[in-house]
């Protein structure tokens, strides 16, 4: 799951004292705890205070770094051996950095500490396996769905109910073109279906879409075209497959062919304005977007304006990217005790039950889903979307060592493509012959 930038720069929280003030010379220990999403910061804040009340002599500190700078962040401090002790984990990272050693195996831990695993789903905690051995505990799970303002569907004459008959295709678009057609508006109150429609005149467009891994955008249409982006997990990347290079045009289509997705110019990553902003700003109307994503809408629309619906269906149905973060520990901590009880606590039913009842994430305790969904009906928006999307034909995350390489060379090259200045089928044959050196 890209988690996206949460803030424009480097943002350091101040230490979150649990104990009372003191170094190491009273036996308090301090921990540092690093993650980069904001919105995620209040749970954050209430699952390290219900720790400080059992481990008063433990000290938390969190530190919070933006997505694009938080991973050469974290790797400038683990080869200067200065890493934080507890961390949050990405499946995109996960794979290089077990296989590096900067990890703690918590496999021994975990045996004796004799934490339920079933508790989590199972193929989410398998995730963070790697050579027989456990490297993190699963913090939640994501997947996409599509976002969309009530009122722009009421403006447009849309029933919502619409939404959940949706189907798109390579050719003529479907009714899912159709649908973001009537949603993109020129300043006249014309929409990109009338010949009076003016596409350089446009105040509001029917999606937005700024991802820059693709897990919020082409991955999508991607599973929903019958593409697999790796051959097989861990495998090579496939996405020059035709099914997968139809989805990407299609992406591209949306921008360029049928104007109907707030311009590349605009929301190319990393530098460009995210879809949630582009929505909660009233510039798009729709956007696909990641369930972590949910407290930006929330902040940004009046409660009642907005609500969650599945994703459209493709030619091979409808489909969405899963995911999940782990928190992981250091292998270079200086406290690995005191680290894994952190650490055992945030995989508790306990803590994510506070996550869960704040709205922050789908926990990683299977049990926690209807808390909360509940949280979010109390917002008077169901999300149950992302659950119905979830349950649908889905594609997990890819795992490779060779991640960096795949992420550097989409981002290059699909940017091109979403701005009209390359052909998709060079961009992913580039892309694939980049990652799979």
């Amino acid at each position: 799951m890209t988690r996206l930038r949460a803030a424009a720069a480097l943002a350091l929280a101040a230490p979150l004292a649990l104990a009372a003030c003191g170094g190491e010379d009273d036996g308090t220990v301090t921990l540092r705890y690093a993650f980069w999403d904001d919105p995620q910061r209040p749970a954050l804040e209430a699952m390290i205070d219900a720790f400080g009340e059992d481990h008063p002599d433990i000290r938390i500190e969190l530190e919070q770094t933006p997505w694009d700078e938080y991973w050469p962040g974290l790797d400038s401090q683990f080869a200067g051996e200065a890493a934080p002790d507890v961390f949050w984990n990405h499946v995109s990272r996960f794979p290089a950095y077990a296989s590096s050693g900067v990890l703690l195996p918590l496999t021994d831990r975990i045996e004796e500490s004799g934490l339920g695993t079933a508790a989590y789903p199972e193929d989410l905690y398998a995730s963070w396996q790697f050579e027989g051995d456990q490297y993190g505990l699963p913090k939640d799970w994501d997947s996409i769905a599509m976002v969309y303002r009530i009122d722009a569907l009421e403006a447009a004459g849309i029933d919502p109910s619409e939404i959940d008959d949706l189907e798109w295709n390579p050719v003529d678009g479907g009714t899912y073109v159709e649908f973001l057609q009537k949603l993109t508006v020129d300043a006249n109150g014309e929409n990109a279906l009338s010949p009076d429609f003016d596409p350089e005149n446009v105040v509001q467009y029917g999606a937005a879409m700024a991802s820059s891994t693709g897990q919020t955008d082409w991955w999508n249409y991607a599973v929903q075209n019958g593409c697999e982006l790796q051959n097989e997990p861990w495998g090579d990347y496939a996405v020059d497959a035709p099914e997968c290079v139809e989805a990407i045009q299609f992406t591209a289509d949306l921008y360029n062919r049928w104007g109907v997705a707030v311009p590349a110019e605009v929301t190319n990553q990393p530098n460009g304005s995210l879809a949630s902003e582009q929505v909660t700003a009233g510039a798009a109307a729709t956007a696909l977007d990641g369930s972590w994503t949910l407290g930006v809408y929330r902040d940004g629309l009046e409660p009642g304006t907005w609500a969650v619906a599945d994703n459209p269906s493709g030619p091979a149905g409808s489909g969405t990217v899963i995911n999940g973060l782990s928190n992981a520990v250091y292998a270079g901590t200086e406290h690995p005790d005191e680290a894994w009880e952190f650490v055992e606590f945030l995989g508790s039913e306990q803590a994510q039950a506070i996550a869960a009842d704040l709205g922050s994430v789908w926990p990683g305790v299977s049990s926690l889903n209807g808390r909360f969904a509940d949280y979010w009906a109390g917002q008077g928006v169901d999300v149950s979307g992302f659950q119905t999307a979830a349950e649908g034909t889905t594609t997990e995350y890819p795992l490779s060592l060779d991640d960096a390489a795949f992420s550097t060379a989409a981002l290059d090259e699909f940017n091109q493509v979403w701005l009209g200045d390359k052909d998709a089928q060079a961009a992913a044959d580039a892309v694939v012959a980049i990652a799979n050196e």
